[in-house]
């Protein structure tokens, strides 16, 4: 509970309201990871749930054609379970009071490397992903975790969208600020709905595609990490543009 500060004496006041302040904030802290756990355990849930049922009909499969399904479905079951894992513990560590390294980052060189990470997956989609950059673009920030940002937006672009996208990764230093945009051919968001994606968990009801909910809270997450901001707008390739504005790195 709050410590009443108004008979207090003036000179311990300002000690007891700086040590509401620091309550609220691990009070708030805490409810945060109360609900983070119990949203990952329910997320967990599903996966798990699955892969028992399918190694049940392993079990129980007269035929080799029934058992090779089985397998192929335990496969792609721990597929999506790892990814989950993956992204819930790459949340965790892009928590906004998470302490990460900071150092001058060239954000260009960091969106180059995350594409790089991405083609394997863009390629299997044949999805066209190009990056438009003419000088280096330096931030400061952590460079694993501004690359789990590109790399979840490149991904983000190429998996919601149908095969044979196109995907524009631009960087530039516009002075004041540096710009990140990834630009997709795909079907968009309607804008009423593009605040919601960041969600943690949230999944439009018309996406053909299984991913974990989790992609563009991490980009948020990291992105608020960074004093940076996000948003999301329709894009002049006829899709969806995420637009991230980092503070420029002080000359």
């Amino acid at each position: 509970a709050p410590v009443p500060t108004a008979a207090l004496p003036d000179e311990i006041a300002p000690l007891a309201t700086a040590l509401n302040a620091l309550l609220a904030r691990l009070a708030s802290s805490l409810d945060s990871q109360r609900a983070f756990v119990a949203d990952a355990a329910h997320e967990l849930r599903s996966p798990l749930t699955a892969l028992k049922l399918q190694l049940e009909l392993l079990r129980r499969a007269d035929d080799a054609e029934t058992r090779d399904a089985a397998r192929i479905a335990i496969g792609e079951g721990i597929g999506r379970a790892t990814r989950l894992v993956e992204q819930l513990l790459a949340l965790a560590r892009s928590e906004p009071d998470a302490v990460l390294p900071v150092d001058d980052v060239d954000l260009v060189a960091v969106a180059r490397q995350a594409i790089d990470d991405s083609h394997a997956f863009a390629g299997a989609r044949s999805a066209r992903i190009e990056l438009l950059a003419t000088a280096p673009a330096f931030v400061r920030g952590d460079a694993v975790a501004l690359a789990l940002l590109v790399r979840n937006l490149v991904d983000n672009a190429a998996r919601y969208s149908p095969p044979g996208a196109r995907v524009e990764v631009k960087v530039r230093d516009e002075g004041a600020r540096v710009v990140l945009e990834v630009d997709d051919s795909g079907p968009g968001i309607p804008e009423g709905e593009r605040e919601r994606v960041f969600d943690r968990f949230y999944r439009r009801a018309e996406a053909t595609e299984s991913g974990t909910g989790l992609g563009l809270a991490i980009v948020r997450s990291v992105a608020t990490a960074h004093g940076a901001t996000v948003g999301l707008h329709a894009s002049s390739l006829g899709g969806l543009q995420a637009r991230v504005e980092f503070p420029a790195r002080p000359r």
